[in-house]
């Protein structure tokens, strides 16, 4: 399946879904759809997200990949307690939610137990810090702890072999290819997602594998112009 049809694909699935949230910035967002299109993970698989926050994106995979377990991993109580919220009114059952910091993985699950990793992870550094408030700890960081953070949590759930997909910002990409090549995270597709096109990068969607080779490609450029939705 393309991706402008897995976009149709994702659109429907989310408008299907009820979900409770605090506010309107834990809804779905391009950045959702752009991770949910571009991931690699097929069904029959162990999926870990890193950082699920209300529990949409575990729960539209979920819905996609019936035969499959997925696991969100989300530190804020209250946004966990949300997921879990969304997940009973969806009676989505392949679907859990865990309410954990992504560097305390290794007290909750073996080493090299997980198919996939899939992420929005923090991605304001420096001149790029979130403007919303009650964003600030899921999508803010004073350096890049945070994001090498879920980079270690990557590297120790995934198989040999397995795969992560993560939504970045462009601003951060060579330092996400730097920390990704000292893990032995070889990265595989690069998807660039722009606003139109007169406008600059806004998003990019990276795939990486552990222990893979060299064989990236860099995928034609998705335009958020072509979409529906919210963008963020």
């Amino acid at each position: 399946m393309d991706t402008t049809n897995k976009i149709k694909e994702i659109d429907k699935l989310y408008r299907s879904l009820k979900l409770k949230t605090p506010n309107k910035h834990h809804l779905p967002t391009h950045a959702s759809v752009l991770l949910l299109a571009t991931h690699p993970a097929k069904d029959n698989s162990t999926i870990v997200e890193l950082g699920s926050g209300i529990g949409h994106v575990s729960l539209v995979i979920g819905k996609m990949l019936t035969n499959s377990k997925i696991i969100g991993i989300e530190i804020q109580k209250d946004l966990y307690e949300f997921s879990l919220q969304n997940k009973e009114i969806n009676e989505i059952n392949n679907v859990e939610f865990l309410n954990l910091e992504v560097n305390n993985v290794k007290n909750h699950f073996d080493t090299e137990s997980v198919d996939y990793i899939i992420s929005n992870p923090p991605h304001y550094f420096d001149g790029l810090k979130s403007q919303i408030s009650d964003r600030k700890i899921a999508r803010s960081a004073e350096d890049l702890k945070v994001l090498v953070d879920f980079i270690y949590a990557s590297k120790f759930l995934l198989k040999n072999k397995g795969l992560g997909c993560f939504i970045i910002h462009p601003y951060i990409l060579s330092d996400v290819l730097i920390i990704l090549e000292k893990n032995n995270l070889e990265p595989q597709h690069i998807y660039i997602a722009y606003g139109n096109k007169e406008k600059d990068a806004q998003l990019v969607s990276l795939t990486f594998r552990k222990n893979g080779g060299r064989n990236l490609l860099i995928h034609p450029p998705i335009f958020f112009s072509e979409w529906s939705g919210e963008q963020g």
